[in-house]
């Protein structure tokens, strides 16, 4: 009786969220939503497009254990897949405007879309994020960017649902620092971004293609992958320890280590989670045992 009850109110909770506009989808395979393509199936897969819809979701009884997924560009999903709902914010989360100087986007906009739409207004200041795949919830959470400049400093306030409740966050009061933020544990639901009006530069456009030839050449980019494995120690390239202890190359299963670049594993021929995960640790061993550093893994690993 206990599990037809829950059977009953999964399906009326189901009904409801159709009814406001989302995507409801039962053993999805998550290969099918992250540029890895490796992944079991989520026990379900929501598709939320509204705030009114995100409310319903997280006052329900589905709310207990979900997984919030952006662009899926820096993640390993498991291969028994994931034991709870996978949510996607769609719809108007997507959405970008602008007033003045500044652009206010959806956590689920594409990061693409909005330096788009910046350089397309004479708006400076998003440069950095040019060639990088993803959503604008995932790119201010990991605070993405290139080397010298990240996406953190031109952020001005951010809207989040924490402990689900919705709360405003001024950039001041967020820890940001390299691939990461305090903001770990939010749905980000909005961003306010402050940029620089200016009559069109030639030099923006210069930065954007620069970035975007550089990440051509030197990524794997034509073969399913989730980004740098690994973040850069102090002081080091990840990329240049896995290449000085011989394992660019490598291959365990269908997974490989990039020839290309040492800090991009890729799905060559139906990798599975396992095979990333034994390169993983393999790397971590190699590069600990000669240089004694301890690699610590920027792509996010969903269990």
């Amino acid at each position: 009786m206990e599990e037809r009850r829950r059977v009953i109110n999964s399906d009326l909770i189901f009904k409801t969220l159709s009814a406001l506009g989302c995507n409801v989808l039962k053993d999805e395979p998550l290969s099918k939503h992250c540029s890895f393509k490796i992944g079991g199936k989520a026990d379900f897969f929501i598709a939320i497009p509204n705030e009114q819809a995100l409310l319903t979701f997280f006052n329900s009884v589905l709310a207990n254990n979900y997984f919030i997924l952006g662009g899926g560009t820096n993640i390993l999903f498991s291969d028994e897949g994931y034991k709870g709902v996978v949510v996607h914010l769609t719809g108007n989360f997507g959405k970008i405007s602008i007033l003045g100087d500044e652009i206010s986007c959806g956590g689920g906009a594409l990061l693409s879309n909005v330096l788009k739409t910046a350089l397309e207004n004479n708006l400076s200041g998003l440069e950095c994020a040019a060639g990088i795949p993803g959503t604008i919830g995932g790119a201010v959470c990991g605070n993405a960017g290139n080397r010298d400049k990240w996406i953190s400093t031109v952020v001005k306030s951010i809207e989040v649902y924490k402990n689900q409740k919705k709360e405003i966050i001024n950039k001041n009061k967020v820890q940001f620092g390299y691939r990461a933020s305090s903001l770990e544990n939010c749905v980000i639901t909005k961003v306010n971004f402050s940029l620089k009006k200016h009559t069109r530069n030639d030099n923006d456009l210069q930065e954007v293609s620069e970035n975007i030839q550089k990440r051509l050449k030197t990524q794997p980019l034509n073969i399913p992958n989730a980004g740098s494995i690994f973040k850069n120690p102090n002081g080091f390239s990840a990329g240049k320890l896995i290449e000085k202890v011989g394992l660019k190359g490598k291959r365990i299963g269908g997974a490989q280590i990039s020839e290309l670049h040492g800090n991009f594993i890729v799905n060559t021929d139906s990798a599975s989670a396992k095979d990333v995960l034994a390169l993983i640790d393999l790397i971590k061993e190699k590069v600990e045992e000669k240089f004694n550093i301890n690699l610590e893994t920027e792509i996010k690993i969903i269990k």
